[in-house]
């Protein structure tokens, strides 16, 4: 058991990066002024706000995961 959960974690951590790489890049070097169009920011901000859920998601799997392997889940 204690591997497969390590091998889930490892993957939901690979997840974690490529979410984290896809933030910076959309943040890295926006390519419109925000001022100027409200479509492209409403938009960005959407990308984020779906990538700051997911993260908090698949952090919180995480977290389940190590309780329930290290036995301190409920």
């Amino acid at each position: 058991m204690a591997t497969n959960v390590s091998e889930r974690i490892h993957t939901l951590q690979d997840v974690l990066d490529a979410l984290s790489q896809q933030a910076s890049a959309a943040t890295s070097d926006p390519d419109f002024d925000p001022r100027e169009d409200m479509g492209e920011a409403l938009y960005l901000a959407g990308q984020l706000m779906a990538i700051a859920r997911t993260t908090a998601t698949i952090s919180a799997m995480m977290a389940d995961l190590w309780a329930t392997n290290t036995g301190d889940g409920a």
